[in-house]
């Protein structure tokens, strides 16, 4: 599995236990595996703890975005074949965060993916 967040790696190291011990309620629809959720929500959280200086999710809402769906400015897009669109909205210390998370086939196996955080206002 491939992670597009870049330089924040480190900070998925330290984050991802919290995330796999199941402490974040997650509901809504995704097409992403509780494995694959966990490991998107580590790195967001290792994003959040380096951008907002919380890395603690307590719950996050999935939705997927309607097939054929392409946002609007250029550093939200992916151009892998097969890839599709989903909302998250994440609680980040009492924050509600919205992420646009691409997921696409990896042609080595499992899925890739990409999470990046949309500022409120913005259509992506």
């Amino acid at each position: 599995m491939r992670r597009i967040f870049a330089g924040f790696a480190v900070l998925v190291v330290t984050t991802a236990s919290a995330v796999a011990q199941g402490d974040i309620k997650i509901t809504g629809q995704s097409r992403a595996t509780l494995q694959l959720k966990r490991d998107i929500l580590g790195v967001i959280a290792g994003y959040a703890k380096a951008r907002h200086s919380c890395g603690t999710i307590a719950a996050v809402e999935t939705a997927p975005l309607p097939q054929g769906y392409e946002p609007k400015t250029a550093m939200f897009r992916v151009s892998e074949p097969q890839h599709f669109y989903e909302r998250w909205v994440t609680d980040l210390c009492g924050t509600k965060r919205a992420f646009l998370v691409a997921l696409w086939p990896s042609p080595k196996g499992g899925t890739d993916y990409k999470a990046v955080e949309v500022p409120p206002g913005t259509e992506p």
